[in-house]
């Protein structure tokens, strides 16, 4: 029976990664077709599968990185998800969404002393808890535990017990978590008051040393939203990860450039993103304890910059290539110099 169950199991396995295949295929080029008419290109499929042969490239990466305006060489250098993906498993790197840091609940745990905020998580406590520390903080954020890119995050203001609870409810054994509301330092305000402006430093770290290798300065084009991620209506610009200062105009997933913030008119090229010093040395501290528990090598760290200090909001084990590279240069061949040590 078993002999007879194996070939039929192949064939459905077969058809279901064929359709998968379309789908992504179908997905794909929709994506080309709406980047072409965002910025007044024609570049052909035929066109997008000759870099992606050649980088590993997938359509928002092509167009992020402007390879429309490059040639193969000068492609080349910039680290594609493919190839992000390819030393991740070299190293032993595990992308998965019950991991540290893919999941906030775990990810908070471990990390505690560097988060400068109280957090509650709904599974874990009694709805008099959960209660009082809504109505200790007034306004929380929302956070899904196991979602990235900004999904599924909101603020929510106590009102009333009632509504808190039915919060309560609906996040208790789901895997959500509340956070308190940190307050920026008056100097990221004047990028954007109306949520917190984060910075991304990617590092590699390995048994002797964190190596510092990119940075990016996130924020919102909008006044309405709680988040700043690059895919969820946000904006971004590459940061000089040795003195914090941006080096280049603020992009967004549409590929569209600004010199200056569109809500706050703020210039992005030359401002200077405060207590930059301690940024790195929290984010050298985080990287050297995911190596030691986990042993991640390779992560993106979002930090928020406080009136009198930093805190760690996240860390991103499979970081987007278009964050970090955006408006600056290649990271692919210094990454896989790096990783040729664990």
């Amino acid at each position: 029976m078993a002999n007879a169950i194996n070939p039929i199991r192949n064939a459905v396995r077969s058809c279901l990664r064929r359709h998968r295949q379309r789908d992504y295929i179908r997905e794909e080029k929709e994506k080309l077709a709406r980047h072409n008419k965002t910025l007044g290109l024609h570049i052909s499929w035929k066109e997008l599968c000759r870099a992606r042969r050649k980088t590993g490239c997938c359509v928002d990466e092509y167009f992020h990185f402007a390879f429309y305006n490059k040639t193969d060489a000068q492609r080349d250098p910039y680290l594609t998800l493919y190839r992000q993906d390819l030393i991740a498993e070299k190293v032993g790197d595990v992308h998965r969404p019950l991991t540290i840091p893919g999941n906030k609940v775990l990810f908070h745990t471990i990390f505690g002393e560097f988060l400068q905020r109280e957090w509650c998580n709904p599974s874990a406590c009694t709805a008099t808890e959960f209660l009082a520390f809504a109505a200790r903080h007034g306004e929380v954020i929302v956070k899904p535990s196991d979602l990235c890119k900004g999904q599924g995050i909101y603020k929510f203001r106590h009102e009333d017990d009632a509504k808190t609870l039915a919060l309560y409810r609906e996040l208790r054994g789901h895997g959500g978590l509340v956070e308190e509301v940190l307050k920026q330092h008056p100097q990221m305000d004047l990028m954007n008051p109306n949520l917190i402006n984060t910075v991304r430093v990617a590092t590699y770290t390995d048994t002797d040393d964190v190596h510092i290798v990119a940075a990016a300065m996130r924020t919102s084009g909008r006044a309405d939203k709680c988040t700043d991620n690059l895919h969820g209506g946000g904006c971004a610009c590459s940061v000089d990860a040795q003195t914090g200062v941006v080096n280049s105009n603020g992009f967004d997933n549409d590929m569209r450039q600004f010199e200056a913030h569109p809500l706050t008119g703020t210039r992005f090229i030359g401002f200077q993103i405060p207590l930059w010093n301690q940024v790195l040395d929290l984010v050298r501290a985080a990287a050297r304890r995911a190596y030691a528990l986990p042993q991640c090598h390779w992560i993106g760290w979002d930090i928020a910059i406080l009136p009198d200090g930093v805190a760690l909001v996240e860390g991103n084990w499979r970081q987007a290539t278009d964050l970090i590279q955006g408006g600056g240069t290649g990271l692919y061949y210094q990454l896989r110099e790096l990783s040729k040590k664990v």
